[in-house]
């Protein structure tokens, strides 16, 4: 640890001529202006940390570095929520940040832990089939003794007791069989375990753990898959972009613990009344991604309006105290995929057109064609 390296507060704080030489030299091959942009996220990184009292592990820094660059605007916008909520940058909670935005590391870990156990079972397999092939060649050779002295026995007992010693050899046979034949099948099962176990963790590696429905990497992973399906296809695809009506206000009234009952309550009737019509996820905060394949935005426009007017007519209530905390209401905006367009202009239609549910009053549906409408108007007003 260099001179530089210090402890504050409970709080390590990194730097040092040593850790520039070290990064100058992971550098030299990049641009002036990649180099810029990593040394100016990195300090303010770094900066942010400390003041924070973000502890400098490794996976801690890629959080913010990530943040400072702004490579995810989605962790961005959490941290930064957190940081005008005055929240402790804590142990627990700098974990759970990790997992969330980083999940996929989770996945990998899993994926190599499968792979070498794998590898594993399948030299054990390797192995059995290898001592049960020797062991044959061995029974094989005492059988074949035993026969050639078939044509030299004189009487009977000496041909019982040859044929007392092919069978013993012929049951050692079927005895090492059985042996091969159960270590083979607890194999298989241990394997069959393992891929269970991988998919699983992808599986959970997809999936929002407050609200049980698909994460931002499901989100992405899916608008892909239907993008391409678009693309090659023909099949329509249908974006709903949605989000809580004041929530911040909401959890700052009833604290958070209320505020995660309201997510999850959002998140199942998203999900009952989609059905298996589509894909949800929960694209970050208190904001719903819903993905419809092979739907028209008429289609998109009707299921937001139905989630909408569920979700309005509900009351939220404490089950245990019985405490009312009134209803909450969701704003909505609709866009379809069409040729020419990529997926990050399907989000930015569908986000501007959440954009004029909230501008025009919450608590509402608008779509793409709104927004037609809006631009038309803008443009006869200049002319």
């Amino acid at each position: 640890m260099t001179e530089s390296d210090r402890r504050d507060n409970g709080v390590w704080l990194i730097g040092g001529e040593t850790q520039k030489r070290d990064i100058k030299k992971m550098t030299k091959f990049l641009s002036d202006n990649d180099k810029e942009f990593i040394w100016s996220n990195s300090g303010t990184a770094i900066n942010m940390m400390t003041e924070y009292e973000v502890v400098p592990t490794p996976q801690n820094y890629q959080l913010w570095y990530t943040h400072t660059a702004q490579s995810d605007l989605n962790l961005s916008k959490v941290l930064e929520s957190m940081i005008a909520k005055k929240m402790a940058f804590n142990e627990d909670l700098n974990e759970k940040l990790y997992e969330r935005f980083f999940s996929s590391e989770k996945e990998l870990r899993a994926v190599v832990e499968t792979g070498a156990t794998f590898q594993k079972e399948l030299a054990k397999i390797v192995s059995v089939l290898k001592d049960a092939g020797n062991d044959t060649s061995e029974h094989t050779k005492a059988l074949m003794e035993h026969m050639s002295r078939l044509s030299d026995f004189e009487g009977s007992q000496e041909l019982k007791d040859i044929i007392h010693l092919v069978i013993d050899d012929t049951d050692k046979i079927k005895e090492q069989s059985q042996k091969l034949e159960t270590k083979l099948e607890e194999s298989t099962v241990k394997i069959q375990g393992l891929q269970s176990n991988l998919e699983n963790a992808r599986l959970e590696s997809r999936t929002d753990a407050l609200t049980n429905i698909g994460n931002r990497k499901f989100f992405e992973e899916k608008i892909s898959e239907y993008h391409k399906n678009f693309q090659e296809i023909g099949h329509d695809l249908c974006l709903i972009l949605c989000d809580i009506d004041f929530f911040k206000k909401f959890n700052d009234n009833y604290g958070h613990q209320i505020g995660d009952q309201v997510l999850k309550v959002v998140a199942h009737v998203i999900k009952k009344e989609l059905g298996l019509l589509g894909s949800a996820a929960r694209y970050g905060g208190e904001e719903f991604a819903i993905l419809l394949p092979k739907a028209k935005l008429q289609d998109g426009i009707e299921l937001a309006d139905k989630i909408r007017t569920v979700i309005s007519q509900r009351i939220i209530k404490n089950k245990n105290t019985g405490a009312n905390f009134g209803r909450i209401t969701m704003s909505f905006g609709v866009a379809s995929l069409r040729r020419g367009i990529s997926i990050d202009d399907l989000i930015q239609k569908a986000d501007s057109a959440l954009y004029l549910s909230k501008s025009a009053g919450r608590n509402m549906v608008q779509s793409e064609l709104e927004l037609d409408q809006v631009v038309s108007g803008s443009d006869s007003i200049s002319a």
